[in-house]
């Protein structure tokens, strides 16, 4: 009998440290790293896969009949007894019949005669396939340099500006003619898939309790942060060192529709210590060759759907950010709940802040 036991659990053990899939880290041919946390996330979530274990073939163009597949997959869709499109080009004994006649139904293609299930899709095919899927909303001064009122698909491609899918070529241009390879659909759809509008301030009516680690002096404080007043721009909080009663510099919070940014008041007047532009969804939200202010500077939403421990709270619907400078090796994580604010911070592997408890005025 304990003999058997050991089996088992060696046999459990052993199916626990397998890889559940191949993930974009083991993906041999993917140079850009910075598409890597959307293509995880498509492969975890069984949207996508890899050629094989080792090759994901990032540059080859995907065609109509594929994201269909991954549209279906993303959405949901149902495809037992589906509507017949009656395409010409797609017989019910096609391959992905049953994925075509979903998004033909749900009217995320044009109805046509011909559904053209090999060819290819183009940027701006793609920008019109993901905002009817997800019914994205907005449009601002964003442009770029080749788009236009007469470009097919001008709203939607604005629309996947607005809401941070895509960012377009360093000269300014969207290319909506050009055809979309595997490793920028798996990232244009994977962020639509996990687009966030949360709400990153603190909540005023609340004192925060937090725990804090100072890497400079290595000792351990608990800290108190109480709404002030608002300077005209930011949410003014308080500091306020529980045990010595010694006053901290003041936190700073800048909130907007577009906006979220905090700092601590004493250096305020150069820069915010952590800046976003809101909406957020997975990948890179900042790289570290834009200019201005946060030059150097690269910020990856991990998760918008994460889960963490902050005192004795169980978070679920966590957004998790890492922070990383080409001037320091020190990664930051920060963790934010919506309405909440921020529950949990790390430089490297270091709790620098958790959340103990929050309480009402």
């Amino acid at each position: 009998m304990k003999s058997l036991l050991k089996i088992v659990c060696l046999i459990l053990i052993t199916i626990g440290i397998l890889p559940k899939e191949a993930k974009a880290a083991s993906f041999i041919d993917i140079a850009d790293d910075t598409l890597m946390t959307e293509i995880d996330y498509l492969v975890e979530q069984d949207i996508i896969k890899g050629y094989s274990k080792t090759l994901f073939k990032p540059n080859e163009n995907v065609t109509k009949a594929q994201v269909a597949v991954m549209l279906t997959r993303a959405l949901g869709l149902n495809t037992i007894n589906v509507e017949n499109p009656n395409f010409q080009d797609v017989t019910t004994a096609h391959k992905y019949y049953k994925e075509i006649a979903a998004v033909e139904n749900k009217g995320i293609f044009d109805s046509a005669d011909k559904f053209n299930p090999d060819s290819m899709i183009t940027r701006g095919q793609m920008a019109i396939v993901l905002q009817r899927a997800f019914q994205l909303k907005g449009t601002d001064s964003y442009y770029f340099s080749d788009v236009t009122e007469q470009t097919p698909g001008y709203k939607e491609i604005l629309a996947l500006a607005h809401n941070h899918l895509v960012r377009g070529y360093e000269d300014g241009s969207f290319q909506p003619n050009k055809p979309v390879t595997r490793a920028h659909f798996s990232a244009f759809l994977a962020r639509a898939m996990t687009l966030a509008r949360p709400n990153l301030l603190k909540d005023p009516t609340f004192v925060y309790t937090y725990a804090y680690y100072s890497l400079n002096d290595h000792k351990r404080y608990t800290l108190n942060y109480q709404y002030h007043h608002h300077d005209g721009k930011n949410d003014v909080w308080t500091v306020q060192n529980l045990s010595s009663a010694q006053t901290f510099p003041n936190e700073l919070l800048y909130g907007h529709d577009r906006i979220y940014g905090q700092a601590i008041a004493d250096k305020a007047n150069t820069h915010y210590d952590l800046y976003l532009e809101l909406p957020l969804r997975i990948g890179v939200m900042l790289h570290e060759d834009d200019p201005g202010v946060s030059s150097g500077v690269r910020v990856t939403v991990k998760t918008t759907n994460g889960t963490v421990q902050a005192g004795d709270v169980q978070y679920s619907g966590v957004i998790i950010l890492e922070e990383k400078s080409i001037y320091s090796d020190v990664v930051k994580t920060y963790y934010f709940v919506d309405e909440i604010g921020l529950v949990k911070e790390l430089h490297n592997d270091i709790v620098v802040y958790e959340l103990l408890n929050r309480t009402m005025k």
